[in-house]
């Protein structure tokens, strides 16, 4: 017989399943991390400015009547009224601020036989509504910054009223500023 020959060569051995399966995940995982660091070189752009200092005020909120902020009202309208008589005079209104606002108007009359009342406008026909000795009265629309209305004041004498009897008055016109 013929002496063997040591087999040199060795065989090939065919991986299973397993093997396969190992592999498989063994590329996989290689070629994952071989794309993440590959595009993990982006550039994070970053860009900044600066604003100049600017300056912020705040605006302001004025009333005058007739150019004046205590503006006391003639005594001649008033004057010589009989129980139910209404007289009336006109006032101009200025918002001497920056700031849009409302104006309401109450009168302070303590136990005084008058009504008065209030409307944005001239003077013409009698003012219907509540008296502003007992209830403010808003005026029409809002006045602007710099703006000028005028206000048509009417004062009823009322049949409570006594001969000689005077009625002080006080009114005070207030501005509420429009939130816009």
């Amino acid at each position: 017989m013929p002496a063997h020959r040591a087999d040199t060569r060795r065989r090939l051995r065919l991986p299973g399943i397993k093997g396969l399966l190992l592999t498989t995940a063994l590329i996989g995982a290689a070629s994952v991390l071989g794309v993440s660091t590959a595009a993990g070189s982006f550039a994070n752009w970053n860009r900044s400015d600066t604003v100049a200092a600017s300056t912020l005020r705040a605006g302001s909120l004025g009333l005058t009547i007739n150019g004046s902020a205590n503006y006391a009202l003639g005594g001649t309208p008033w004057s010589s009224l009989m129980p139910g008589d209404v007289a009336s005079q006109q006032v101009s209104v200025k918002n001497t601020g920056t700031t849009p606002a409302t104006v309401t108007v109450s009168t302070a009359a303590g136990s005084a036989p008058i009504e008065v009342r209030v409307k944005s406008g001239a003077c013409s026909g009698t003012i219907a509504g509540p008296s502003s000795t007992t209830t403010p009265t808003t005026l029409s629309g809002t006045l602007a910054g710099g703006a000028t209305i005028t206000v048509c004041i009417q004062v009823t004498l009322t049949n409570a009223a006594a001969q000689n009897q005077s009625a002080p008055f006080t009114m005070t016109f207030t501005a509420n500023q429009v939130i816009p």
